[in-house]
């Protein structure tokens, strides 16, 4: 971790000094390896410096190669080999620890920790590959310099082979290891656990390994006595022991196998190094493979556990949610029930008040109607006791032409029947035909309230043309223009609609502005179920104070411009209405006025 942190914090020293102890290392271990080479001086089936060049590429990066070419030149110049050999060899095992690095780095991106069954897979591939680049390039350079006949070059070459890829299974997963961080060294098993483990593999390794203790430990094979131990490792720990525990085994059998001792003493050297390297190679990938699936395991249970208690709060969570809402469906159904009852009770005041309006409206229309005709009998009377006096005064004057009366009484009596009487009965006859016109009004508009109307599809352009030739006379008097528009056809009765357009047009030419040319228009649209008509004028208009009462019964404004009753905009309004329409008013004074109503569409045309 030291030389780490020198990498990348040293600048150019530490840069050069972390150079310099990979080469010592790589020549001290491989210094070592050489001690047991049996093909040849300079092969060896124990090689731990390709473990230790992989695991330098991977942790410090490529630019480490000059350190690991600098030990391989040095430690193969010091065999008794040309120097052209030992520098073949030398770029044999730089260019196998980058190939190595760079394939491991393909396939395993995740990065160079051991707790992934990927990571070792890797590993174990890049043993069987990237070694065959050392092998290769080496014997190479050992038959080109004439140091190992060509005849042994594939033995030479299986050894070399051998113990390179042992590097890689043994010492690099031990250096990678020890460098991973403390905070990813996460495993089940306590120091305590850690300590009894180490104990025991130790006095497995006196017992069985070295064979110090059991002298006949080759002839039952023992050896398989430590897997037990490496799976404790690997499911109660981390890669680090796991790591550890390979290496402590591998060391074992390998001083029991060079002091003859152990289960690896049969047979020559060679023999039992080949055997041994297989040995330590099997345990390596074993342990390896169980800490990885170990691991993954406890992640994916961590990953598991963690997404079980984030959907346990997810439920408890929406559980809130849901009461909560479902407390508020409960109070909006409690309130919509309320509000329901309530409205239920509007309607029924509303029916029983429609029923009473119905109700009263019949005796009003009754009482109208009794009362007009109950009048219409003294008011005949009326008018002719009227007519009857006005003989008799006449008869009354042509009798006193006869008689002789001093002229102030003849005078007195000449203007009383003269001009007195006759002046009151003049009033009293137009009196009574004002009366007469009232009744005919009232009677008419009783019996807008109480006829019956006969429902048909109108066609409004003929019914508008029917209704402009009977005002024909007061059209061309008054020299308007009329502008008719769309008119769509309605459902209604043709006498009641037509009187409503009669009468709106009719005051629209009654009432235009002197002066001015009279222009009245006529149209209609669709309006959902309905259709909206207005008729406009360019008229004298009235007062906004007016507009309100315009529709009232008796109601007159501007009589000087127009004789009648009063009753024309009160029975268009009651037409509309018991055609389930409406009637208003837009007037500006001096500008004209437009009336709005609408009437049923016809069958088959409402654009709802």
């Amino acid at each position: 971790m030291k030389c780490l942190d020198r990498w990348r914090t040293g600048g150019v020293w530490g840069y050069l000094g972390t150079l310099a102890v990979l080469a010592c290392v790589y020549f001290a271990t491989a210094r070592f390896g050489l001690s047991l080479a049996f093909v040849a001086e300079q092969v060896t089936a124990v090689w731990p410096p390709t473990g230790i060049a992989l695991a330098a590429v991977l942790l410090l990066g490529p630019r480490v190669w000059p350190g690991i070419a600098l030990g391989a030149l040095t430690i193969n110049a010091a065999t008794n080999e040309p120097l052209a050999t030992a520098a073949g060899i030398a770029v044999g095992n730089t260019l196998e620890a980058l190939f190595g690095a760079w394939l491991f780095r393909r396939l395993a991106p995740d990065g160079a920790s051991l707790d992934r069954l990927r990571a070792v897979s890797a590993l174990v591939l890049v043993a069987l590959l990237s070694t065959t680049v050392s092998a290769t390039l080496g014997v190479l350079s050992l038959g080109a310099g004439g140091v190992v006949p060509w005849g042994r070059a594939g033995a030479t070459w299986s050894v070399w082979w051998l113990g390179d890829a042992l590097g890689d299974l043994v010492v690099a997963p031990l250096l990678l290891a020890l460098a991973l961080p403390r905070g990813e060294r996460t495993h089940a098993g306590s120091r305590v656990e850690l300590a009894a483990l180490l104990v025991a593999l130790v006095l497995v390794g006196q017992v069985v390994l070295d064979g110090r203790l059991v002298a006949e430990a080759s002839r039952y094979q023992l050896q398989y006595l430590v897997f037990p131990f490496l799976l404790w490792a690997g499911l109660r720990f981390g890669p680090r022991e796991v790591a550890v525990t390979v290496a402590v085994v591998s060391g074992s059998v390998l001083w029991g196998s060079i002091h003859h001792r152990g289960p690896f003493t049969e047979g020559a050297l060679a023999e039992r190094l080949v055997t041994l390297q297989a040995f330590m190679g099997v345990a390596s990938v074993t342990g390896l493979a169980l800490v990885s699936v170990t691991a993954e395991r406890g992640a994916s249970l961590l990953a598991l556990r963690r997404a079980r208690d984030e959907l346990e709060d997810r439920v408890r969570d929406r559980t809130r949610e849901l009461s909560a809402v479902n407390a508020t469906l409960v109070d909006e159904v409690q309130e919509r029930k309320r509000r329901e009852e309530e409205l239920r009770a509007v309607n029924q005041q509303l029916l029983r008040s429609t029923t009473e309006l119905h109700s009263k409206n019949e005796e009003v229309e009754a009482f109208v109607y009794t009362v007009s005709h109950d009048l219409r009998a003294p008011l005949v009377n009326l008018q002719g006791f009227a007519a009857e006096l006005g003989h008799s005064c006449k008869d009354l004057e042509a009798l006193l032409r006869d008689v002789p009366l001093d002229p102030p009484r003849a005078e007195s009596l000449a203007a009383l029947l003269g001009e007195d009487i006759p002046g009151a009965l003049k009033y009293i006859g137009a009196s009574t035909t004002r009366f007469q016109r009232l009744i005919d009004a009232l009677l008419r508009l009783s019996r807008t309230g109480r006829q019956d109307y006969r429902e048909e599809n109108l066609d409004m352009p003929e019914l508008v043309a029917s209704c402009l030739d009977a005002l024909r006379a007061t059209l061309d008097a008054s020299g308007a223009r009329v502008v008719q528009g769309a008119l769509p056809a309605v459902r209604g009765d043709p006498t009641a609609v037509s009187q409503v357009f009669s009468n709106l047009l009719g005051n629209a030419l009654n009432y235009l502005q002197k002066g001015r040319e009279g222009r009245v228009e006529v149209a209609g649209e669709p309006h959902g179920a309905l259709v909206r008509f207005w008729v406009r004028d360019n008229g004298v208009g009235f007062a906004p104070e007016v507009q309100s009462r315009v529709f009232r019964v008796f109601q007159r404004f501007r009589p000087e411009l127009c004789p009648g009753e009063g009753l024309g905009l009160a029975i268009c309004k009651r037409i509309v209405e018991r055609h389930g329409g409406t009637l208003r008013v837009e007037s500006q004074e001096g500008t004209g006025s437009t009336f709005y109503f609408t009437l049923p569409a016809a069958e088959g045309d409402a654009n709802v």
